[in-house]
């Protein structure tokens, strides 16, 4: 086991990061040492609950093994701004998965800062309807 540095951070490799970590978290740029990087390989050693969230490029991960993850429970779940094909069809199956949160990729556009704060502020108006027993809006499932 390597030693943590003083800020408390702790270089590894990434079989160790797959197989220990609760959350990876994907934060890198895409080119072709990084495309699919995430795949088959990755899922079979993350944990079972693990949670894939995805923000930098929709192909750093390949997107049709990790459906089969989802589907198969290999990994607990997946969070994505950003897809390998944008935008996301309807009939794509990540849409149907019950472990999966979609966002639209919005962290590039001019107004992403105000967009964001509108957004928020609907999550927040919605748990708080939540918590007093009133019905969300715009929800799709039923609570």
């Amino acid at each position: 086991m390597q030693q943590k540095n003083k800020a408390g951070v702790q270089q590894t490799d990434l079989d160790s990061i797959y197989r220990e970590s609760d959350i990876v978290s994907m934060h890198i740029p895409l080119n072709e040492n990084t495309k699919h990087m995430i795949d088959s390989y990755a899922f079979d050693k993350m944990k079972p609950d693990a949670v894939l969230i995805n923000t930098s490029r929709g192909a750093v991960i390949n997107q049709e093994q990790l459906i089969l993850a989802l589907k198969q429970g290999s990994i607990g779940g997946a969070c994505l701004d950003v897809y390998e094909d944008e935008p996301l069809k309807m009939d794509n199956p990540l849409r149907d998965l019950n472990n999966v949160i979609l966002t639209p990729h919005t962290a590039g556009l001019p107004d992403g800062v105000k967009y964001h704060k509108k957004r928020y502020d609907f999550f927040i108006s919605n748990i708080s309807k939540v918590m007093h027993g009133e019905l969300p809006e715009c929800r799709l499932n039923h609570i």
